[in-house]
């Protein structure tokens, strides 16, 4: 298993902006004390913004809280994990009118709902960290990508919602359901939960799960991917599992409805450069990695890896502290701690674009 290879036999049809030759509003929300931004905030910033501006939230030690969006807007945080640099927020609630919102580089206590009734199209979620995401069945969701993020908990694709994209993101989650899974595409995914995590196909229809990791690190027994079927099927496909302690294995459940292909690999190394899989928190970690630190963990992969040979997931690079991609950042490294009045301030400062 050089290269992972995408075998889904659904026809999905994605339909993302990808460029856009408009020039929206672009507005600063910082809500520590004594910095100059347009608004201090978030919902505020939301409530004033028009459809298309662009909203940047500032890190910060307090969370912007709560909030509920109802026009086409992107969010655009500092990180989810870099210390000192992360941007907070507590629920975002999806509304009628939010259709082509994008978040990223966030720390988001939930993805859910606001209101009930409407169609809402084009979101997408990157290089967030979200503890649950359940938008549950009051609209109607069309077109969703969810990529690069740390996904923590609850995860639930509800029957309501076609054309998901799922990839390239690391799952903590213990369980994962999907009401719509012919219309869903489940790749490229690490998960990471320490005990096994459980895929639930609540529908009559075939869930893909394509080229993941499956990672654990638990000394309490052989583990096991458990795989509920329920009235559907469920098909694995180019996988591999790995338990980092070597007493134990980790399989696939087998049984009734279940298709464990050939180009399956159980119980082999994917050979990640570095995770610390004794006591600091990462994502081997021997207990709950809910305690997940991105810093002790490199996940590229290393020469000979068996998942292949151009980077973790056909060369994606997983940003591990949630710095959205393909914007600038600047960070202050050190500064004079006195300086003499009149005196110069020595102020050492790094940028780079992501």
């Amino acid at each position: 298993m050089k290269n992972f290879i995408l075998n889904s036999k659904k026809a999905l049809t994605f339909c993302f902006l990808l460029a856009c030759t408009f020039t929206f509003a672009q507005t600063t929300v910082n809500n520590t004390p004594d910095t100059s931004a347009d608004f201090t905030d978030l919902q505020a910033a939301i409530d004033a913004a028009t459809n298309g501006d662009i909203i940047y939230v500032q890190q910060s030690a307090t969370t912007y809280g709560t909030i509920i969006i109802d026009k086409e807007l992107t969010i655009i945080g500092r990180s989810h994990a870099d210390t000192g640099y992360k941007t907070t927020v507590g629920n975002v609630n999806f509304a009628d009118g939010s259709s082509n919102t994008t978040l990223k580089g966030l720390k988001i206590g939930g993805i859910s709902y606001s209101g009930s009734g409407g169609t809402i199209t084009d979101l997408k979620f990157f290089d967030n960290d979200i503890s649950s995401f359940n938008l549950n069945t009051t609209h109607t969701y069309n077109n969703v990508l969810i990529q690069g993020n740390v996904m923590r908990s609850t995860f639930s694709i509800p029957a309501n919602m076609s054309n998901t994209l799922v990839t390239n993101n690391i799952f903590f989650s213990s369980s994962l359901s999907f009401a719509n899974p012919t219309s869903t595409l489940f790749s490229n995914n690490i998960m990471a939960y320490y005990n096994g995590p459980s895929f639930n196909n609540n529908s009559t229809g075939l869930l893909n799960i394509d080229n993941c990791i499956f990672i654990g690190n638990s000394t309490n027994g052989n583990k096991t991917v458990n795989l509920y079927p329920n009235s559907g099927t469920i098909q694995v496909n180019n996988c591999v599992t790995y338990n980092y302690d070597a007493a134990t294995t980790y399989t696939f459940a087998t049984g009734a409805g279940i298709t464990i292909n050939a180009n399956n690999q159980e119980n082999v190394d994917p050979l990640f450069t570095n995770v610390d899989i004794v006591n600091t928190p990462s994502i081997a970690s021997p207990y709950n990695t809910t305690v997940y630190d991105p810093a002790n963990d490199d996940l590229t992969l290393q020469g000979g890896s068996p998942v292949n040979d151009d980077g973790l997931f056909q060369g994606y690079n997983f940003k591990n502290f949630g710095i959205p991609t393909g914007y600038p950042s600047m960070k202050i490294d050190s500064y004079s701690s006195t300086v003499p009045k009149n005196s110069d301030l020595t102020v050492t400062i790094t940028a780079k674009t992501n």
